[in-house]
């Protein structure tokens, strides 16, 4: 995976790591940068591999993890049981179980959008995501570049990385469905939108509830900037979702 910082001062004691979702770039998330805080954010983006050095949290007091969307499963597998995480964990409109009838996106859904995706259907997807015309028209104005060929390789990867881990976890966990296998990493609360169509909400509930983390439910869309732009930027955000 790619990592690049949206912030970065000399001296900062903490790490905010936020794991994006599939087709996702710095641009999306950008606006705020400006201005000191406490914390360090580290994008991490493009899981056409899952390789992550650990090292690059040597050195900070705290690491505290936000993930959006597909990003969930990816800090999972890409953190396990990392001690040096040792602050918050938040997800938004996502599940550490990707792709999955009851938990996660359903398998039709992302299987369809992996083989059908061209120009047209990464726009309507787009649509979707976002969840208004102006809402897509922001996120189209800061200038994505990634091509479609490039988002298919990450989206391929990815299910070729789920279905490789069910079959590792399904050996692992004798008698356990795979998708019941989450992995090491927890969550200390999860945000659902109850306007996500990407990630349905009843699924990100049936998740979280087995997982026993709290949840909360908002009123947004699968990407919401001005979430984002709370989460990432404003460190007491997070004790007021």
């Amino acid at each position: 995976m790619r990592h690049t910082f949206l912030r970065h001062h000399p001296n900062s004691a903490g790490l905010l790591l936020f794991f994006s979702g599939w087709g996702s770039e710095p641009c999306m998330f950008s606006n705020g940068i400006e201005g000191s805080a406490a914390y360090d954010i580290l994008m991490l983006w493009d899981y056409r591999d899952m390789d992550f050095d650990l090292g690059i949290l040597n050195g900070y007091n705290e690491v505290r993890v936000l993930a959006w969307s597909m990003g969930v499963w990816a800090a999972g597998k890409a953190l396990g049981g990392a001690d040096m995480v040792n602050g918050l964990r938040l997800a938004v409109n996502g599940t550490p179980f990707p792709v999955d009838d009851s938990k996660g996106i359903p398998t039709a859904i992302f299987d369809g959008t992996l083989n059908g995706l061209s120009e047209r259907t990464l726009a309507k997807f787009r649509r979707r995501m976002c969840g208004s015309t102006e809402a897509l028209e922001q996120l189209l104005s800061c200038g994505l570049t990634r091509s479609v060929d490039e988002l298919r390789e990450e989206l391929s990867a990815i299910r070729e990385a789920v279905r490789h881990g069910a079959d590792h976890d399904a050996g692992m966990f004798s008698g356990t469905a795979a998708a019941d296998a989450p992995g090491d990493f927890s969550w200390d609360h999860a945000v659902i939108g109850s306007g996500d169509l990407i990630f349905p909400s009843a699924n990100q509930t049936e998740a979280w509830k087995g997982l026993d983390v709290p949840v909360s439910l908002l009123d947004i869309p699968h990407y919401d900037i001005s979430l984002f732009k709370r989460l990432l930027y404003k460190e007491d955000s997070w004790t007021n979702i």
